[in-house]
């Protein structure tokens, strides 16, 4: 069962994005419904639908994914491909791995990390 909204994440996420700058980079439809959630969050209704609870938690991932710095997304990649290779990597060796990833051209990368589809 996903955890019940609650007003003040949702604006953290939204105010986390804004400062970041990378609000306008959101899809617009993820965008509105972040933002009609909050509002009808503020005039005391409650979300119980298991399939708005799934859309919210998709926009909230990918604002979250696009505002976190690139050092955490390279971290996560690198360990990402680690493991698929099945290779033990310290921290600095995963950072180096995800940069590389995400230097190399789409049509050289071969297949996506699993955690990682928005890239």
């Amino acid at each position: 069962m996903p955890s019940p909204l609650v007003l003040h994440r949702l604006l953290a996420v939204r105010s986390l994005a804004l400062r970041r700058g990378v609000w306008l980079r959101v899809r617009p439809a993820a965008r509105a419904l972040i933002d009609a959630v909050i509002m009808h969050l503020r005039g005391g209704g409650r979300v119980k639908s298991p399939a708005l609870l799934e859309a919210v938690r998709r926009a909230v991932e990918e604002a979250l994914s696009l505002a976190a710095p690139l050092r955490v997304k390279a971290k996560a990649i690198g360990y990402a491909i680690a493991a698929r290779l099945g290779i033990m990597v310290d921290e600095e060796r995963a950072i180096a791995l995800g940069i590389q990833w995400m230097n190399t051209p789409k049509k050289y990368r071969g297949e996506v990390p699993p955690i990682f589809t928005w890239l």
